[in-house]
């Protein structure tokens, strides 16, 4: 992994100029790698072709900027369509819509042969929900037809005046929704690109396929060893058995309402078969519901990372951001399922600088509990289960104070301080824990070379002002009354326009942040996946239902 930190510095220092670098250039361009980290290897890991599109693409941020505003009037102009129709039926609209062209065939098939057969590529058990929306709600399915035709002439005119090859980019990442969503997402990397790549498009190229090598490698080696991990434990086995069917109850899953069909019934089929394939366009985004992105259906296995196989757990993938996200934001797992928060905390200090879901998941936790964790006692393993269980009593203890005194909420420390007996490993390491952030505080300021240094600022002397001999002639001046009958002047003086610029931002920002839903981590409204089927004649893998096995990707 260090490998791959360094070539994305060489990366994004080619992507800053093209010239000669100081020291000082460079200090700054490796503070702007370690920024946009995250991105570089998301976008790395995508094929070749669908690479050289999105290096296209950067070169034209102001369309991508175009494309987002119509894509959230188009969403909204959707989700109006259907929303006042039972969840059940919205999700069948959102399925449809994931079929390129689908809808408006349906919307003008009159032969009842010719819509089921179209209907055969969806999912089996999807299909008789969805020709029952094909004959009540075709005028529905019109109107959805008719605005995604609009959306798509709508691209045709903001790319109109704009080369072959960008025009070909642009449409072919219309496909692939989830990379113009990166791509909005962080704008200042998308310049960065577009500019380097206009500049010297071949060197650019070759920095990005070696990227692309490294972060493969990567990721492929991070997963070999958690695999080895977790089936070298298997009391870690079977707290993350456990952990996972928590996971399913917390969301509502229930296998009872979810019989096992032949969509993952083998390898073989899961080869010929492409359900999961389709994304939701990015015209009408995913569904609204959704508590995190979600651009087209995984089976719910993905979250976990691993699927049964005579009742076995074969690991597959690391486990999902929102499984992570859902196992660190309670406590309580880490003295229920002591030894997995051991290895996701050993796995992060093994590759701390992955961008993968254990390590994003663990070095979350670790930013929020900075002031009572330290490097130092998360990285000592002698004890650290007991340390862990340790602090998850406390921070469950201290959540259920805030929850029954709100007006008198404590933070991490300032509970600490009040219970310091309770809790002995981490009274201990309070030291370490101011220790460490002055040294990381320290260490910040020392790596900051590119930023001059600030000049002392002398005091000035007070200045004390000259007194003028009074003439006793003259008298002093007194200033004019305004006449009575004038009203008085207004208390509140009229901003300077720049002032007024601010105010009307700040107001908008302020009306966002309204607008916008808070998210809370690991929400309990996301759609519910199937359960596995216990079935030992094959590797199996359960089925992906559509609008109930939503995973996170």
């Amino acid at each position: 992994m260090k490998y791959v930190f360094q070539v994305i510095a060489g990366l994004l220092l080619f992507f800053g100029a093209q010239r000669a670098f100081g020291q000082t250039d460079k200090a700054l361009l490796r503070e702007l790698a370690e920024e946009n980290k995250k991105t570089v290897e998301a976008l790395a890991l995508y094929p070749e072709d669908t690479r050289l599109a999105i290096l296209e693409a950067c070169k034209y941020p102001e369309v991508l900027v175009k494309m987002n505003s119509v894509r959230e009037k188009t969403a909204a102009a959707y989700r109006t369509l259907i929303e006042d129709f039972p969840r059940n039926t919205q999700e069948v609209f959102y399925e449809l819509s994931r079929y390129p062209g689908l809808t408006g065939k349906l919307a003008t098939e009159k032969s009842t042969a010719a819509v089921k057969q179209l209907l055969t590529q969806l999912p089996e058990d999807m299909r008789d929900d969805a020709f029952e929306v094909s004959q009540n709600q075709a005028r529905t399915l019109q109107k959805i037809d008719d605005l995604d035709q609009t959306a798509r002439r709508t691209l045709d005119d903001l790319i109109a005046g704009y080369p072959a090859p960008a025009q070909a980019a642009f449409r072919q990442l219309t496909g692939l929704p989830e990379v113009l969503d990166l791509l909005n997402q962080d704008l200042r990397f998308t310049v960065m690109v577009g500019d380097a790549y206009r500049d010297d498009p071949a060197s650019v190229i070759r920095q990005t396929d070696s990227l692309h090598l490294a972060v493969a490698r990567a990721h492929a080696q991070e997963l070999e060893d958690w695999k080895k991990e977790i089936e070298n434990d298997p009391q870690a086995q079977q707290e993350m058995a456990a952990a996972s069917k928590e996971y399913t109850s917390a969301y509502g899953y229930d296998s009872e309402d979810y019989p096992y069909d032949d969509l993952y019934d083998s390898y073989e089929t899961r080869r010929t078969t492409h359900y999961y394939d389709y994304y939701y366009p990015w015209w009408f985004g995913y569904p609204w519901w959704y508590p995190a992105p979600c651009w087209r259906p995984y089976p719910y296995w993905y979250d976990w990372g691993f699927y049964y196989y005579h009742q076995n757990i074969v690991i597959v993938y690391l486990p999902s951001w929102h499984f992570m996200d859902w196992y660190f934001y309670h406590p309580r797992h880490h003295y229920k399922y002591n030894k997995l928060s051991t290895h996701f905390v050993n796995h992060y200090y093994g590759h701390r600088r992955s961008g993968t879901s254990i390590t994003m998941g663990v070095g979350e936790w670790r930013d929020r509990n900075r002031t009572v964790i330290s490097d130092e006692w998360l990285q000592d393993k002698k004890n650290l289960s007991g340390r862990l269980q340790e602090y998850g009593r406390f921070e469950e203890a201290r959540q259920t104070y805030n929850a029954a005194n709100p007006k008198r909420t404590m933070s991490p420390q300032d509970f600490l301080d009040k219970n310091t007996r309770k809790y002995p490993e981490l009274t201990s390491g309070r030291e370490l824990v101011k220790a460490e952030i002055q040294r990381e505080e320290n260490a910040v300021r020392k790596e900051r070379t590119w930023a001059p240094a600030k000049e002392p600022v002398q005091p000035r002397p007070a200045r004390v002002p000259e007194q003028k001999p009074q003439d006793p002639k003259r008298e002093p001046q007194q200033k004019p009354e305004r006449p009575q009958t004038e009203k008085p002047p207004e208390k509140v003086i009229k901003q300077r326009p720049i002032e007024e610029a601010k105010d009307y931002h700040r107001n908008k920002w302020d009306e966002t942040k309204r607008s916008e839903p808070k998210r809370e981590p690991a929400p309990s409204t996301r759609p519910a996946p199937k359960q596995p089927a216990k079935k030992d004649a094959a590797p199996s893998k359960p089925s992906n239902k559509s609008g109930k096995t939503r995973g996170n990707r």
